[in-house]
């Protein structure tokens, strides 16, 4: 084999670790939990007979299934835009110059820092109804885990908590490049800060805040380890999202075919979302 074809096979042959890693842990299982929905399995994972949409029959038609349904699409619609507002401002405050900048930096980096199940648990302990400081500092006595509305707030407040280190990261890069030059000939032509940031910053860091947006819509669609951590779905089924629901009809109660049926409409459903905000980045989002 001459020098040439050697040099054209070289990027293939160092793809070939990683593409052999997703095909074994990535797309092999992704492709056998959609047939595996077509199926009724064992308690060990088996195929036993082919039943082809009847399990996505009994899921539609299951109370529980619609429970988690709704909760996973109104957890991502409070979620979703609590998360964007509070990183793209954090992200705006750490943008300005002086010693307070430095101090919000510090403390939108720290979520970082903890590990998930670690700060679930201090959430647990914070937001105890009777010990907790959450309700001693608000002067109120919320029921974070028994009131359907409080819990579903909690969870909002673990999620931003979890996804704010690194959106924030992402948005005060994006917009730290936006040109000086062209800030300072904004403010010479008299653009006020409200005007700056609407015609000027904001249409330059849209990628970013694209894929932030795309991020959060797909963290919020799978949600599950607040959920199983702090909420357990209750009270009530109120926190209940798919995702904890798969968990419960795969893994604890033995239904893998029930389960694969509710991993793959999840799929399907953040799929389509993520198609439409595609379509609407072709449109709106301009890149330099």
């Amino acid at each position: 084999m001459d020098k040439t074809k050697i040099a054209k096979a070289r990027p293939y042959i160092l793809l070939l670790p990683a593409l052999t890693l997703a095909f074994l842990f990535a797309y092999r299982p992704f492709f056998r939990t959609i047939v595996n929905s077509l199926y009724n399995l064992s308690i060990i994972g088996k195929r036993l007979s082919f039943v082809g949409f009847d399990n996505y029959s009994r899921l539609f038609g299951s109370g529980s299934f619609q429970d988690s349904l709704s909760n996973t699409l109104r957890f991502t619609l409070y979620f979703v835009p609590t998360n964007l507002i509070i990183c793209l401002g954090a992200a705006m405050l750490a943008n300005r110059k002086g010693k307070l900048a430095s101090l919000n930096q510090i403390f939108m980096f720290l979520p970082m820092a903890v590990a998930m199940s670690s700060s679930m648990m201090l959430f647990k302990m914070m937001f105890n109804p009777s010990i907790g400081i959450m309700n001693s500092l608000l002067k109120a006595d919320i029921q974070w885990f028994n009131d359907p509305k409080a819990a579903m707030l909690l969870l909002v407040i673990a999620g931003v908590w979890l996804d704010i280190g690194f959106d924030f990261l992402l948005l005060v890069s994006a917009l730290r490049n936006v040109p000086t030059s062209l800030i300072e000939v904004a403010r010479i032509e008299g653009a006020n800060p409200w005007q700056l940031f609407i015609s000027l910053q904001l249409p330059l860091i849209a990628p970013t805040l694209l894929f932030v947006l795309i991020t959060s819509i797909k963290d919020a669609m799978l949600i599950s380890a607040p959920v199983l951590l702090l909420t357990e779905g209750g009270p009530f089924r109120s926190t209940q999202t798919l995702v904890y629901q798969m968990y419960l009809e795969g893994f604890k109660s033995g239904n893998y075919a029930l389960g694969s049926a509710i991993a793959t409409v999840v799929f399907i459903l953040t799929f389509a979302i993520m198609l439409l905000l595609l379509r609407f980045e072709q449109r709106r989002v301009y890149y330099q």
